[in-house]
């Protein structure tokens, strides 16, 4: 069905835009949103992300090249809504970190707590973007501070495979961090250069 949808579906707009739109949403929405969910593991936002992939097919259906795959385009549209999503998360920091460091500090101290509070929601975020297990055996150990043979039990797991969900974990969560490293550095700089 797909190849045919693929190989008909130029001669389907020309003929009637709404129809070759829908079977489109129909035949695609499912994989797209099961890219989007395993990018930003979120079903809103992945659902938000899957609506506005169809939105722009919707806008350019008519001007699309008739050679390329409508399914590669639909993945190429959802690939880079998500690199846009990742930038403004992005943006949003170094805003952040750009106005703590251009107010003349008062106090040392709120200067912290701002730093903390914007790690704590980078971290947050990616937390929230683990898988459901290895976000569930993270938070028994970091909330409950469950030892890896109590979360293993309780999981009816193997400590083995506690101690491999929560190593993916502790790198996701590097990573992340990693990725303001060089703001983080410079906002500590200016930070020390009011004191």
């Amino acid at each position: 069905m797909y190849e045919e949808l693929e190989s008909n579906f130029f001669l389907l707009v020309k003929m009637n835009k709404n129809k070759a739109f829908n079977l489109v949403f129909d035949a695609y929405w499912s994989a797209l949103y099961k890219k989007a969910y395993k990018k930003v593991n979120c079903s809103d936002l992945a659902q938000d992300l899957v609506q506005d992939v169809f939105v722009s097919l919707w806008d350019k259906m008519e001007f699309l090249d008739a050679e390329g795959s409508v399914l590669a385009y639909l993945f190429a549209i959802l690939r880079n809504k998500i690199l846009k999503l990742y930038e403004k998360d992005e943006v949003r920091l170094r805003y952040a970190l750009n106005v703590a460091s251009t107010v003349i500090p008062v106090d040392v101290h709120a200067q912290d707590n701002i730093l903390e509070k914007e790690l704590q929601s980078i971290i947050d975020a990616e937390i929230m973007r683990m898988p459901l297990r290895m976000k569930e055996i993270y938070l028994l150990k970091r909330e409950d501070d469950l030892s890896i043979r109590q979360i293993a039990q309780d999981l009816s797991l193997s400590e083995q495979t506690v101690k491999n969900q929560l190593q993916m974990a502790y790198q996701r969560l590097r990573s992340r961090v990693k990725a303001y490293d060089s703001s983080l550095a410079m906002l500590a700089l200016l930070i020390a250069k009011h004191l």
